[in-house]
C-alpha cells in the first residue's frame, strides 16, 4: 500500500508541473493590451512628428556647424542672424582674402523652405548689384542641391525638406521671427 501513495503523489506532482508549464506557456504567448494596440493607427504619407523652437544663438550655432561641410580652400563663409540675416565670407583673389557680405531678409514659405530675400551685397564696403553677383555665384560654385538662386528675383531659396536629418526625417520652416528671437521648425517624417 505504501507504493500506491508514492504513485499517486508522483502523478499529482506531475499534473501540477504540467499545469504550471501550460499556464506559463499560455501567459507568455498571449498579447498584452491587444485592444489598445488594435486601435493604434499609423498615418500614411508625411506627418509632423514634433515642433522645434530655438533662438538666434542656437540657430546660428546649428547653421554654421552644418555649413562647415561645404567649406573649401577657395571660399570660407559663415551665416548668422542678428537684426538681419548675413552671409559673411572670404574668398581669395591673387592670394589676398577679400571679404564678402550678403544681407538677407528670411521668410518661411508654405512648403517649409526658407526664402532669403537679398537686401544688399558688398565686397568690403563696396556695394555690388545683387543680380550680377547672384548670377556669378550661381555659375561659379557648385551649390548643394537644396540651394536655389533666383537672381532675377534677388532670392536664395533653401529647400529644407530636401535636407535629410535621418532616414525619412526632415525639417520645415514654420516661423522665422528675428525681431522676437523666435524660430520654429517642424520635424517631419515620411
Amino acid at each position: 500500500m505504501k507504493n500506491n501513495y508514492w504513485k499517486y503523489l508522483f502523478l499529482l506532482i506531475l499534473a501540477i508541473n504540467i499545469s504550471l508549464v501550460a499556464v506559463v506557456g499560455f501567459q507568455v504567448t498571449k498579447h498584452r493590451d491587444q485592444e489598445v494596440l488594435d486601435k493604434v493607427s499609423t498615418i500614411k504619407g508625411v506627418n509632423k512628428v514634433a515642433e522645434i523652437s530655438t533662438n538666434t544663438e542656437q540657430l546660428n550655432t546649428a547653421i554654421n556647424k552644418y555649413l562647415g561641410d561645404f567649406q573649401d580652400n577657395k571660399m570660407s563663409y559663415k551665416f548668422y542672424l542678428s537684426d538681419k540675416a548675413v552671409l559673411e565670407g572670404t574668398y581669395k583673389i591673387f592670394g589676398k582674402d577679400i571679404p564678402l557680405y550678403v544681407y538677407f531678409e528670411p521668410y518661411a514659405l508654405n512648403d517649409g523652405s526658407v526664402n532669403l530675400k537679398v537686401t544688399s551685397i558688398s565686397i568690403g564696403t563696396l556695394s555690388l548689384p545683387a543680380k550680377t553677383v547672384l548670377n556669378y555665384i550661381k555659375g561659379a560654385y557648385d551649390l548643394p542641391k537644396f540651394v536655389t538662386i533666383k537672381s532675377e528675383k534677388q532670392e536664395v531659396v533653401i529647400d529644407l525638406p530636401q535636407i535629410a536629418i535621418a532616414k525619412d526625417t526632415f525639417l520645415q520652416a514654420n516661423k522665422l521671427d528675428m525681431k522676437n528671437d523666435k524660430f520654429v521648425f517642424n520635424l517631419m517624417q515620411k
